[in-house]
């Protein structure tokens, strides 16, 4: 556990017109370990105005590692209008590893992955160790998002999906006309689940989104006859 250790911003990358991943390097390079799921708190400090404000990101790369990568929509909060004008270099604050949303790659060897919007991170965290691992475990993904011009890490998927045992269904909840987007249309519900991954029940669930979106995928997969005890869930937003 690091309590706020400066962390320098390295990288800024567009992945989306709404989201950007940031890259932040420990100051010292020291290698933070933890499990993929976790999150960790990012603070930045005024030193002239004694401002000081944080939230909670997922982290999305895998561990361990001297840094730390956050997707992040920049929707012009309190904290978020301050990333919307950072520059590399930039120097703010982390305290990690926190939460209990993780990923025991030993816990089975098939899993379902519900991914809604920047909910995402977690789940490249764990495709990404999973990865440099060598792991061969058998992976669903659903992941949602509302147009088809917000999907992030797009390519990054597509490339797991080729190499590994890791299958990938993507739903647009708003399509637009025009979209070249060929997938799912709507909200994941339980009927896309079984269609998707008919054995649901064999499978570990994973679900990561807003509270709306987990709360309803709970619902839905305890409807279908899913084991309470397999489903593990993370929100944010509230």
């Amino acid at each position: 556990m690091i309590l706020n250790k400066p962390y320098r911003l390295t990288k800024i990358t567009k992945l989306t017109p709404e989201v950007s991943s940031f890259l932040f390097k420990a100051d010292d390079g020291a290698v933070m370990d933890f499990v993929p799921g976790m999150f960790a708190m990012l603070q930045y400090k005024n030193e002239k105005t004694g401002e000081s404000v944080a939230r909670a990101f997922s982290i999305a790369n895998a561990p361990p590692s001297n840094s730390l990568e956050f997707v992040i929509a920049l929707i012009h909060g309190r904290f978020t209008s301050k990333l919307d004008t950072a520059a590399v270099g930039d120097l703010y604050y982390v305290s990690a590893p926190y939460g209990q949303f993780k990923f025991d790659i030993n816990e089975g060897d098939k899993f379902l992955f519900l991914a809604g919007g920047t909910g995402i991170a977690p789940f490249i965290s764990m495709l990404r160790q999973s990865a440099q691992t060598g792991n061969k475990s058998d992976a669903v993904m659903i992941y949602s998002t509302k147009f088809a011009t917000e999907l992030i890490y797009h390519d990054e998927l597509m490339e797991y999906e080729k190499t590994s045992k890791f299958k990938l269904a993507i739903t647009v909840t708003r399509p637009q006309p025009g979209d070249s987007f060929k997938g799912y249309e709507g909200h994941v519900n339980a009927e896309m689940i079984a269609k998707v991954a008919p054995d649901f029940k064999d499978r570990i669930s994973y679900i990561c989104g807003p509270p709306a979106f987990v709360k309803a995928l709970k619902v839905a997969l305890e409807s279908l006859g899913a084991d309470p005890k397999k489903i593990r869930a993370e929100m944010w937003g509230e």
